[in-house]
């Protein structure tokens, strides 16, 4: 999409504007085909919940992994055949357990002894079972994203899963194992570490045929060296490799345009935004770092550049898109924020009553409006007033 076509869409549909390339996210899921031949691959809603994009993964035959109703019932509804499910979480409540039931899930990944027992309270049914396994590692990534860290809440150290691991195949439903070591992985280094842990286990559990490593590859990292350390391990024990990525096939994809309210000197440059942590969580959740760009109106000479902070609209310090930008923006441009199609949409929030913006989805060039943007009417939709 070219610049013009990005000023006309904001001027369609205002600022805040989501922009996501379908075809950006096709391509990237052929690329993780070509790299790991042998795996099923089950989508992070979590990264994305945009429909359209579900749809995408549906007809692309793929699945979906799930840790909410929420996420489960658009899954189903975007047409993910429930062989191709897999309910993921830490806290699998009774609502999301009978979705997944009534849906026909047919994996589920068990975090705690507790959560076992209430799987296995609501009487049998077609789903089978992984055992998630904390692998007890920082794997160098943000604390908010280690979520193999030993005193992560997420899995069960190698023992205690081994544990369970015997109650579940007892009952005959025991499918495999499942480790995810954390998020935003630049490298592979962690996972040949992952593989001695769980070597053990499928030694152990004949009936075990299915590894589960989670997702978590970096937008930029290069597939080869994780398939090259994964796929020997697989392939050598004839197991089921099944992959949970989210963030890599999908962050390259979407954009965030926002205009500049204003542009305040001083010791510092403040470009004041329409847009800012209620339409995109990451920086001041994660520190995360997004490519910022003026998006230029051809034969308007540009503001004078300056070094400062592009910043949002609310009463918050931490309310920031970047910190330590060069820019050449006044009033009115238009700046263009890179690699939100993972944990921007599906992190928005109405905070301070925030308004969630329209989002466009980009397919074969063209735009389409896939999320009307929300009206002050929306705020209160759900409101209960007093008898």
């Amino acid at each position: 999409m070219n610049d013009a076509q990005m000023h006309a869409l904001a001027e369609r549909h205002g600022t805040p504007l989501h922009l996501l390339d379908l075809d950006r996210i096709r391509a990237r899921f052929g690329a993780l085909r070509a790299a790991f031949p042998d795996a099923e691959f089950r989508y992070a809603v979590k990264a994305n919940p945009s429909t359209a994009l579900l749809a995408l993964v549906a007809a692309s035959g793929a699945g979906a992994e799930t840790i909410t109703e929420g996420e489960l019932a658009r899954a189903v509804r975007a047409g993910i055949p429930g062989e191709r499910l897999l309910i993921g979480g830490p806290g699998q409540g009774p609502e999301l357990r009978r979705r997944a039931r009534d849906a026909g899930a047919a994996l589920a990944s068990l975090d705690s002894e507790d959560q076992w027992r209430a799987w296995r309270g609501d009487g049998p049914g077609r789903t089978r079972f992984l055992i998630r396994v904390n692998p007890g590692f920082d794997p160098g990534t943000h604390p908010h994203l280690a979520t193999g860290a030993a005193d992560s809440k997420f899995g069960l150290p190698p023992g205690r899963a081994a544990a369970l691991a015997a109650e579940v195949a007892a009952d005959g439903v025991l499918d495999g194992f499942h480790v995810h070591a954390g998020s935003m992985l630049a490298d592979a280094s962690t996972h040949p570490r992952i593989l001695d842990l769980l070597a053990p286990l499928f030694d152990r559990f004949d009936g075990a045929r299915t590894v589960d490593l989670g997702g978590g590859f970096a937008p930029d990292a290069d597939l080869a060296p994780f398939a090259a350390a994964v796929l020997p391990f697989v392939r050598s024990r004839g197991l089921r490799l099944i992959l949970e990525p989210g963030r890599w096939p999908t962050a390259d994809a979407g954009r965030l345009l926002t205009r500049v309210l204003a542009r305040k000197e001083g010791a510092t440059v403040h470009w004041i935004c329409d847009a800012g942590m209620a339409q995109l969580a990451r920086p001041a959740l994660y520190g995360a770092e997004h490519p910022i760009r003026v998006v230029p109106v051809p034969g308007r000479p540009p503001a004078p550049v300056a070094r400062g902070e592009v910043q949002g609209p609310l009463c918050e310090n931490a309310d920031r898109l970047g910190r330590d930008r060069t820019l050449a923006a006044g009033v009115g441009d238009l700046l263009e924020v890179g690699q939100v199609g993972a944990y921007g949409t599906s992190m928005e929030s109405n905070y301070a009553s925030s308004l969630r913006p329209a989002e466009v989805t980009i397919e074969h060039g063209a735009p389409h409006l896939a999320r009307r943007a929300e009206t002050v009417d929306d705020l209160w939709r759900h409101d209960v007033g007093p008898d």
